[in-house]
């Protein structure tokens, strides 16, 4: 009996030890840390929503849903009189002509590309020249074209208003003397439809752009020409992208797909003008500029002919005499830029802070989302389009202009940073990468009844492509890669501007036709839109419209 007792004591013994009923210390489980996302914060999620994300440029968003949405001051301003007179100066140059513009151009003025300061416009008609929209050449490996340079101006000037304008256009070898300026060329957009179906189905449409080119006053284009068609972008929010520190963003960069999903976002690494250095670049479809003074610098030399303190030398190329010739003329020669750095430091204000309208569809005294647009966040999210299109930021310090310090009359040489772009959370959706959105392109030389020519008066240069391609490369970006553009204020776009339309070159007549679009890395995720119910596109829809 004892044995068996002692038997039984050993086994319960043995449950007890087995059961952590042991007197040993054990070690303490150690501390699990926490998921967190390139900014540091916790994860969004189809089912997880950040904390005001209705305030989509933070502390910045402006509650206006008319068709001034896009031009707002920062809600601060209201008791900031410095930066508010700042910002009516800036304003007032971005539409204003400035003395000494071109002598070649697209547009008179900075509004004449930024309609509202939202986007430009297709013209309606072949017969309507490219104002608010334009045209990048170069070959394809990139370089500009001997003789046109990396843009097409479709202007001579004659005078600084637009309507003036019209009476520069393109002649055909009409500039090739020297001795009388023309626009350079004459380009203009024809579409052909494509047809469709979603799974369940239904039938849709899209039309795919033929760009065409008439009327060379210079000659012809080099024999390995690409063509890309771009409408000016809107230009709102652009300080909070450029305050997104570029730590951030490279954390987001997968450039050989080590996770396997599909999606190998790509830096953009541009050099900064002034400062000779290789940064990231943000702005511009192919991130080709790393700051907002830059991009503006850039426009006002490329688009309005306007030199300045970081392109001195007009647009003009070394072979087109009759450009040159009349650049001799301006009252401003040398180093002497058409616009100084105190102008240009006033626009690089206005638009920095150009304020960011808030999301629709959210019900501040309960913190609830209208349905459908919740539903159709859920669906944007596990379709894949937050892959790309990274729903959430948090700005860092922003970064004073390299100009100087904004003053009544002059630049100061200790430069602020903006305090109110600093340290915000922001809802831009993009990830400010490029990514490879597939398709390819042909250029060749045709009559207006589609056969073949080599020169002459009537033959024109006709790009057409596949998917989303332009064919051109541009830095580190191919003929096939763009930057993921930010989303916030895209349901305010035709709001904004009746006429507005979406894409790099505005193909895209609303919403769905954009997404039926996508390709290359974005094929999954337009796939999985296709498949969703007519209800659930709509909800989908009914998201981005709040943007």
């Amino acid at each position: 009996m004892r044995s068996i007792q002692i038997t039984l004591l050993c086994i319960a013994l043995f449950l007890l030890a087995a059961c952590g009923g042991s007197k040993q210390p054990t070690s303490p489980p150690k501390p699990v840390a926490p998921i967190l996302d390139h900014s540091g914060l916790t994860p969004l999620s189809s089912s997880i929503f950040g904390d005001n994300e209705h305030l989509s440029g933070g502390e910045t968003t402006v509650f206006v849903t008319n068709k001034d949405a896009f031009s707002q001051r920062p809600a601060s301003f209201s008791s900031n009189f410095r930066d508010d007179g700042f910002f009516t100066s800036g304003d007032h140059l971005f539409r204003t002509p400035h003395a000494g513009i071109g002598p070649l151009v697209n547009a008179a003025i900075c509004q004449g590309c930024h309609l509202n300061d939202g986007k430009g416009v297709v013209p309606s008609s072949p017969a309507q020249p490219m104002i608010s929209m334009f045209l990048k050449i170069g070959d394809i490996n990139g370089n500009p074209d001997p003789m046109y340079g990396d843009q097409i101006q479709t202007f001579a000037v004659r005078n600084s208003s637009t309507d003036q304008l019209l009476n520069g256009l393109p002649l055909h070898d009409g500039s090739i003397n020297g001795d009388k300026l023309y626009g350079e060329a004459y380009a203009f957009v024809e579409y052909e439809n494509i047809i469709g179906y979603f799974k369940d189905g239904s039938q849709y449409t899209l039309r795919k752009p033929i760009v065409k080119v008439k009327d060379l006053s210079f000659g012809p284009f080099n024999k390995q020409v690409v063509l890309s068609a771009r409408v000016a972008p809107a230009v709102f929010g652009s300080g909070l992208l450029e305050a997104i520190p570029a730590a951030n963003i490279l954390a987001l960069s997968d450039v050989d797909d080590d996770n396997n999903d599909g999606i190998s976002g790509k830096a953009s690494m541009v050099k900064n003008v002034l400062n000779q250095q290789m940064v990231l670049g943000r702005f511009a479809y192919k991130a080709q500029n790393p700051n907002v003074l830059q991009q503006i610098s850039g426009a006002y030399r490329g688009d309005m002919g306007i030199t300045n303190k970081l392109f001195i030398d007009e647009s003009c190329t070394d072979a087109q005499l009759a450009c040159l010739y009349h650049t001799e003329q301006e009252p401003k020669q040398g180093d002497t830029p058409d616009i100084n750095d105190l102008q240009l430091a006033l626009v690089e204000f206005y638009n920095k802070v150009l304020a960011v309208p808030a999301r629709r569809g959210f019900d501040v005294t309960n913190n609830t989302w209208q349905p459908d647009i919740a539903a159709g966040r859920t669906q944007f999210f596990e379709a894949g389009c937050v892959n790309c299109h990274t729903p959430r930021h948090v700005t860092g310090d922003d970064k004073p202009s390299a100009l100087g310090r904004l003053s009544l009359f002059e630049l100061l040489p200790d430069p602020k940073s903006i305090s109110y772009l600093s340290q915000q959370i922001i809802y831009p959706y993009t990830d400010l990468l490029l990514h490879d959105m597939g398709g390819s392109c042909q250029v060749t030389q045709e009559l207006s009844d589609g056969s073949v020519c080599d020169g002459g008066e009537m033959c024109l240069y006709v790009q057409r492509c596949d998917g989303l391609a332009d064919g051109l490369p541009q830095g580190d970006a191919n003929g096939r890669e763009w930057k993921t553009p930010p989303l916030w204020g895209t349901g305010l776009v035709q709001t904004v501007n009746k006429n507005a339309t979406f894409l790099h070159d505005g193909r895209a007549q609303n919403h769905q036709q954009a997404i039926l679009w996508h390709g290359g890395e974005a094929q999954e995720a337009k796939d999985n839109f296709v498949a969703l119910s007519s209800e659930q596109r709509k909800q989908l829809l009914a998201f981005l419209g709040s943007l």
